[in-house]
């Protein structure tokens, strides 16, 4: 009997693996570009009017093209002192540098309609997400897969796990490019000024080489005196 019992446990044992790994998707690679600044100043101005009523950038410096595009301190509800479900909504200044692009982008894809939720919805990549389904005006309700991939589990994608049962406002093809824009200036805001540095950075290292090469050639021009003497 007890030889049966652990040729059961040993064919149980994969689905267990498999029922928890299930869960843990793999995050889809953002398409920004850190150069495409139209990309930002849409993702900037998707932000002021539609996340800015929740989330704040509190700690991103003065920058023009936040300005212009209506991301103001002003404007943020940084005095909101109660939220909806008891959870106030982080700060985003550097959300690109503590989650990562790639998790914000496969984030913002992956809510699905959940009745046992508060707000309806829930997320694949942060389950329990006290977020509501705003996300879901511009997408369109998207529930759980019926059937899911058999093979590799851990290695799915949000797009394998759930469907697009209802179009929101904005095509897939539209919605995507909202949350790449979007993805974008986020990644801006933790560096507003990281392709100014990276510019500077290369006259540095150019001053540099040339400062070594002057400095090379002016002690071999001083210590040919001092081997003469």
């Amino acid at each position: 009997m007890k030889r049966y019992l652990l040729i059961l446990l040993f064919l149980l044992l994969p689905c267990a693996v498999f029922a928890e790994e299930e869960v843990k998707i793999a995050l889809t690679p953002a398409p920004i570009d850190a150069s495409d600044i139209a990309s930002i100043k849409r993702g900037a101005q998707f932000f002021a009017a539609n996340c800015m009523s929740c989330h704040t950038l509190v700690y991103m410096r003065y920058n023009k093209l936040a300005q212009e595009a209506g991301v103001t301190y002003e404007k943020m509800p940084v005095n909101i002192k109660s939220w909806p479900y008891g959870v106030s909504p982080p700060d985003l200044s550097l959300e690109a540098d503590a989650k990562g692009v790639d998790w914000i982008y496969t984030y913002l894809h992956s809510f699905y309609q959940d009745a046992s939720r508060p707000s309806g919805v829930n997320n694949l990549v942060f389950p329990n997400t006290a977020m509501p389904g705003i996300i879901t005006t511009f997408q369109g309700t998207q529930v759980k897969a019926e059937k899911l991939p058999t093979a590799l589990f851990h290695k799915q994608q949000w797009f394998d796990l759930v469907v697009l049962e209802k179009q929101g406002t904005m095509t897939p093809d539209k919605f995507d490019q909202t949350v790449t824009d979007v993805v974008n200036f986020l990644a801006y805001a933790a560096h507003p000024y990281e392709s100014s540095q990276k510019s500077l950075g290369w006259w540095v290292l150019g001053f540099l080489v040339i400062l070594f090469v002057l400095a090379f050639y002016l002690k071999k021009e001083y210590w040919k005196d001092v081997k003469r003497k």
